[in-house]
C-alpha cells in the first residue's frame, strides 16, 4: 500500500508537515477522502498528494493542484 493510501492519523500529521515545509507556510490541512490524501491551503487551492521521490520533492511527497488560488 502507498503512503498516500494509507488513513491514518499519524500519517495525516506526515503529510500536513511535509505540506508545511515544501509550501514554506502553516495552515496547510491534509484530507483523506476518496482513498487517497489531500492538501487545502488557506487561499483555496486543493492539492493531490502524490507518493514520490527525488528533486522537487518533500519527505517522499509530491503535491499537484487541482484548484486554483481563489481570487480576492
Amino acid at each position: 500500500m502507498l503512503n498516500t493510501e494509507t488513513n491514518t492519523k499519524a500519517m495525516g500529521q506526515r503529510i500536513t508537515k511535509a505540506a508545511n515545509a515544501h509550501f514554506g507556510t502553516t495552515g496547510n490541512v491534509a484530507v483523506f477522502e476518496h482513498g487517497h490524501w489531500w492538501v487545502c491551503r488557506n487561499d483555496g487551492s486543493q492539492y493531490s498528494v502524490n507518493d514520490a521521490t527525488g528533486p522537487g520533492t518533500t519527505d517522499g511527497f509530491d503535491f499537484e493542484m487541482v484548484t486554483e488560488p481563489e481570487e480576492l
